[in-house]
């Protein structure tokens, strides 16, 4: 075996490595003056939920958290049947009926992170337009304080969450 072949090969990186120059990173400011949104600090740690809602044949309804402006959700859900859902919110003190939509679509689930662009309640309205009942299964973590559950001749239903 000839040893002069690893030796060379040991000399030439060597003298690679010795001349490069140093990386310079980014500051902290620099990188959050290109970056703005990759982080948002809270002051309170995050929450989970794992929930199943039943829609009847031909029902909506709409389930959302309770946002401050930044706080970010993960979430994932999927249903035993195809759906219609919108994910939208509104924001403190617009008119009623407002809402301002992020992802419209048909089928049987999602995944994401959201990140509240403004305080307020965020999340979906879910429509069942088949004829036969439908569950959905939530899970998500996030910065929210509350959830709200709107369903069609029942009281707006506020469940804080711990």
């Amino acid at each position: 075996m000839n040893v002069q072949f690893p030796v060379l090969i040991l000399l030439l990186v060597g003298h690679a490595v010795a001349g490069q120059q140093p990386v310079q990173s980014p500051s902290q400011d620099e990188t959050l003056a290109k970056w703005p949104w990759s982080i948002s600090l809270q002051t309170a740690p995050f929450k989970r939920e794992a929930i199943q809602i039943t829609l009847a044949p031909r029902e909506g309804m709409e389930y959302k958290y309770r946002l401050e402006k930044g706080a970010g959700m993960l979430y994932s859900w999927a249903s035993t049947g195809v759906i219609h859902w919108e994910l939208h919110s509104q924001p403190d003190g617009a008119p009623s009926g407002y809402a301002e939509f992020f992802d419209t679509n048909d089928g049987d689930r999602s995944h994401g992170v959201y990140s509240a662009p403004f305080p307020g309640i965020h999340g979906w309205w879910w429509e069942n337009q088949s004829d036969r009942e439908v569950t959905i299964s939530l899970t998500s973590a996030g910065f929210y304080t509350e959830t709200h559950e709107f369903r069609q001749g029942m009281p707006v239903k506020i469940t804080p969450v711990e």
